[in-house]
């Protein structure tokens, strides 16, 4: 007697369940029913579906007539049968169209079969690798359709179906599941029950079907098929969601009874869908980090179990990671408006690359088209994944963001001004004009504050937004990092700073007492290297010489750099050290030129180059022989060379040959200047710069420094 291999899908599962969802929230968003139905529909995919086929009990099509059962997973079944081809084909159609018709068309069942004989193992495996490969063929569609179109292109009256009520489910059981979402406000949230903010989060397994692939034996594919049923499930996402509302209560409860009152104190949850690979599910805002952490430890407890199958079984299977979706919507928003924005968020994140050379569980955050990753990295490979979004260190910058405006930082504005400023369409049409944007608001404001921990939490602020900016030049590990402003890294930026205007928002909150008691690490070094000298570097290379080498008449770059050398260089000097020799000290030399002068020579109606020379040699009248003594000087006595000669005539010349003397050059050449004067202030500052303070008392460097730019006014924040 001949065998058949018979394999069935459920195609347009998830068109179903937006269906199911989708009428069940905005048409009986009152209705206590609402997570019963909800449930019962998933269940029907991960049960009622096999009851049906004949694979459990004895009322499905094909019961009593299924020889072995090889697959049985996620809206996918695959079986034996020694039926004939002609019975196969009728009891397949009859499945077809009892699915059609009781649900809309809302679910559509694929089947296929082959001749195929089962002797072994390998055998099954090959069977179900087949039979899969059939089914996401077009051929397996155009068949169907071939089959059924008198009732596909018909138009008929829905009938009424008990279909839903086949499986039943006592929503009681579920107790860390809210009923509906309007049972997600938390008496922590401000403002109206009825009206509140949610955040909707999707996960998503990462590569499955490759993964699937590298499984070379039936047990261990059927034992991966299983492990995926029973992790990625209702009861599962259950059983997550219960431990951290019992750690809630435990911590913040003493009550004998749950109220309803009481449930909106404690962290609870409303499952969306979960099958497959799938996890959908909204909790109320403040709760956004339990809602990620949630679909961590889904992943961290398959992945665990992916170790023992490969004990078991031989097998080699690496940790899967997860794409996680995050949308921020309000209870009443329709679904289909933040099913599709998530959704988009989770193709984010599956479109960044994969963390190379770690073999542990992670997942990938994509939030306002921002993807971060969360994971531990090896303790011995730390500074390799330094540069990696992390998903912790974002959440711990806003717990920091949200002390340092308790203490009087108007962050919220100050974010909302740089937006403004970074999607202007005036100011985006250069780089020049973007960078000292930029560069110009990040001027920090705080340094001399008394208030240290102010200070120092505007510097990692400050600190994380250039990052966005930054991009390694060249393939090996310890590459440098330089700053950039070509499009990818202002959709970067962009993206950041959204993302701390909304969390800066005193109306949107995370709960602080779930996050990770870590802080942010101030580390004085990081911030001179990365926030003073990549933007110090950037103004003297970028906007001072190359991005200015198609303006005016400065196509040669001995123009632009004769014209940058006149009013400042970067030079080193030797300094006399304590415990060392000598240590090479790189500074930017400059010229006097006060803030007010700044000012005066850029709000002229006509930018007039003799006049600019005039103003600039008033502060700036000592000899060329003066200043080279001078250099000798402090380079005997291991001091910092004085201020740049201003040669007034070469000034004239280069600007009038080059064009160069723009309003864009001015404002460059100002925001160097507070740059390397706010420079000169953090390296003095022992508290925010550590390291410093024995140089500060044996050196004379930070006399030096400040001789050479006294003159320059202090900056007053004016420019936000």
């Amino acid at each position: 007697m001949k065998q058949y291999i018979v394999a069935f899908s459920i195609d347009k599962v998830q068109t179903f369940l937006y269906h199911v969802l989708r009428v069940n929230i905005q048409e009986n968003q009152s209705n206590s029913g609402t997570l019963k139905d909800i449930m019962n529909s998933s269940k029907l995919i991960s049960e009622q579906f096999y009851q049906d086929i004949g694979l459990e009990g004895d009322t499905g099509v094909f019961s009593s007539h299924v020889s072995k059962e090889l697959l049985k997973c996620s809206g996918v079944c695959i079986f034996t049968t020694s039926l004939h081809p002609n019975e196969i084909i009728d009891r397949a159609d009859r499945l077809f169209q009892d699915y059609y018709k009781s649900f809309a068309g809302q679910l559509l069942v694929k089947y296929v079969y082959f001749e195929k004989e089962i002797v072994n193992d390998q055998h099954k495996l090959e069977a179900i690798k087949e039979s899969k490969e059939r089914l996401r063929h077009t051929s397996c569609l155009n068949t169907m359709i071939e089959r059924q179109h008198e009732l596909l292109f018909q138009f008929n009256k829905v009938p009424a179906s008990d279909r839903k009520s086949k499986s039943t489910i006592d929503d009681s059981k579920y107790p860390a599941f809210s009923r509906t979402i309007n049972e997600l406000f938390s008496n922590e949230e401000k403002g109206n029950d009825n009206h509140f903010r949610i955040a909707v989060i999707k996960a998503d397994l990462d590569g499955m079907g490759d993964w699937f692939g590298q499984i070379k034996t039936y047990e261990g594919y059927k034992a991966v098929s299983e492990l995926l049923s029973s992790d990625i499930s209702l009861e599962s996402l259950h059983r997550q969601a219960q431990s951290y509302q019992n750690k809630n209560k435990g911590k913040q409860r003493d009550k004998s009874k749950d109220t309803q009152n009481d449930r909106r104190n404690h962290f609870t949850l409303y499952p969306l869908y979960i099958a497959g690979d799938d996890i959908f599910f909204a909790v109320a805002s403040p709760w956004l980090t339990e809602g990620v952490n949630i679909c961590k430890n889904l992943l961290e407890q398959l992945n665990e179990g992916i170790k023992a199958i490969n004990i078991t079984y031989a097998t080699n299977l690496q940790p899967l990671s997860m794409s996680i979706g995050i949308d921020f919507t309000f209870n009443r928003e329709p679904i289909r408006y933040y099913y599709e924005r998530v959704q988009q968020q989770v193709e984010c994140a599956k479109q960044v690359p994969p963390l190379q050379g770690l073999s542990a569980s992670y997942v990938k955050v994509s939030i306002n088209q921002y993807v971060f990753y969360d994971f531990d990295p090896p303790k011995d490979k730390k500074e390799v994944y330094a540069d990696i979004p992390n998903w912790r260190h974002f959440l711990n910058m806003v717990k920091r963001l949200k002390q340092a405006i308790s203490q009087g930082y108007v962050g919220h504005h100050f974010f909302y001004h740089l937006l403004e400023k970074i999607t202007d369409p005036t100011i985006c049409k250069t780089d020049v004009k973007y960078s000292n944007a930029v560069l110009y608001h990040l001027l920090p404001e705080n340094l001399g504050s008394s208030n240290i921990e102010l200070a120092k939490s505007e510097l990692l602020i400050l600190e994380s937004l250039i990052k966005q900016l930054l991009v390694k030049r060249g393939t090996y590990q310890k590459a440098p990092h330089f700053l950039n402003v070509k499009p990818e890294q202002r959709k970067r930026l962009e993206s950041y700073v959204r993302l701390l205007l909304l969390f800066s928002d005193p109306r949107f909150n995370i709960r602080e007492d779930q996050q990770s008691n870590s802080r942010v690490e101030y580390n004085g070094n990081d911030i001179r290297k990365t926030f003073f000298n990549k933007a110090l570097r950037y103004l003297f290379e970028q906007s001072l010489l190359y991005s200015l080498k198609n303006t005016g008449s400065a196509s040669s770059q001995d123009n632009r750099k004769t014209f940058r050398d006149i009013l400042v260089k970067h030079t080193e000097y030797s300094a006399k050290e304590t415990t060392k020799e000598a240590e090479n000290v790189k500074i930017y030399r400059t010229l006097r030129i006060s803030s007010s002068m700044f000012h005066r020579l850029k709000n002229r109606k006509q930018i007039d180059i003799y006049k600019a020379a005039e103003m600039i040699h008033y502060f700036n009248d000592r000899t060329e022989e003066t200043i080279n003594e001078l250099e000798e000087q402090r380079a005997s006595e291991k001091k910092a060379p004085p201020n740049l000669f201003f040669d007034k005539d070469s000034f004239i010349h280069t600007a009038k040959r080059s064009q160069l003397w723009t309003e864009d050059y001015i404002d460059s050449l100002y925001i160097l200047h507070q740059y390397n004067e706010l420079s000169i202030q953090f390296k003095s500052n022992p508290k925010l710069s550590p390291g410093q303070e024995a140089k500060n008392k044996k050196s004379p460097h930070k006399n030096a420094q400040r001789s050479f730019n006294k003159g320059q006014q202090s900056h007053r924040g004016k420019k936000r």
